[in-house]
């Protein structure tokens, strides 16, 4: 009976030191190191400080420079940079033609008629990809295209730029006033208000007056111009910039005489008989 009660007991306290080893570990481990805060930190607002004694003493010198010193207790306001200044300045057409002077009169086509100042009247295409993206295009270049859409100038766009380019010179000296203005006129004078459109009832097609959209009158003047100016060159000695002056003079002043002035009508009266 002895030998049984001391044979616990021994297993016992060779068990003990087993449990214990695992915890002896855990607290061996050394404790985690708390970073030390970055020298960068301490050093931004010195150098930022260094930086506006530097622009203040640059100020200083073209103060002096200039001959304008700075007065004790004025604070002087830092002059624009060059590049908001130079996108002030407008970019005349054909470094000639201020395009911040045209106005168009008619209320109905000032969303249609596009006159973003541009020097060259080239959009390289990227108006062509979207349905009617070409109310966006300047006029001036929408005139250049449809002069393209000849049997003479087809695909030739720098020759249509130099007709339309002396034709504004001429414009110039004929009228003393701004040649897109002009232009402007002609296309307000020269796009029809009313036209008829075909319905049928029955098998039978009957004519019908519609009132213009804003967009297609636009489309109508700049057809009829470029129309007037092929019928005014062929077979004629008359340099085509002087048919396209003439035209443009004549539709301005709503001349019953010029060409698209008089299809204008013609589409009208007819439209009108069938009301």
């Amino acid at each position: 009976m002895a030998d049984e009660k001391d044979a616990p007991v021994e297993l016992a306290v060779k068990a003990a030191p087993k449990e214990k080893e695992p915890r002896r570990e855990q607290a061996a481990r050394p404790p985690k190191r708390e970073k030390a805060p970055k020298k960068e930190e301490a050093a931004k607002p010195g150098a930022k400080e260094t930086k506006k004694e530097k622009e203040d003493a640059a100020r200083a010198i073209l103060q002096k420079a200039a001959g304008k010193e700075k007065e004790p207790g004025v604070e002087t306001v830092p002059a624009a940079p060059e590049k908001e200044k130079e996108q002030k300045e407008p970019r005349l057409l054909f470094n000639r033609w201020d395009l911040n002077e045209v106005e168009v009169t008619d209320p109905g086509l000032k969303r249609y008629i596009n006159l973003h100042s541009m020097i060259v009247p080239h959009s390289s295409g990227k108006f062509t990809k979207q349905q009617f993206a070409k109310g966006e295009m300047l006029i001036v270049e929408r005139l250049i295209n449809r002069l393209m859409q000849t049997e003479m100038n087809t695909g030739q766009k720098q020759r249509a730029i130099r007709i339309t380019k002396d034709a504004f010179e001429t414009i110039y000296k004929k009228t003393k006033k701004n040649p897109v203005q002009i232009l402007v006129d002609a296309i307000t004078q020269a796009g029809p208000r009313e036209e008829t459109v075909r319905l049928k009832y029955g098998g039978i097609n009957v004519p019908k007056s519609v009132d213009t959209a804003p967009l297609r009158r636009v489309n109508s003047a700049l057809m009829f111009i470029s129309g007037g100016v092929l019928a005014a060159s062929h077979k004629n000695k008359k340099d085509v910039a002087d048919c396209l002056a003439d035209e443009l003079i004549g539709a301005a002043r709503g001349d019953s005489k010029c060409y698209s002035v008089t299809k204008r009508e013609e589409r009208e009266r007819i439209a009108k008989a069938s009301r």
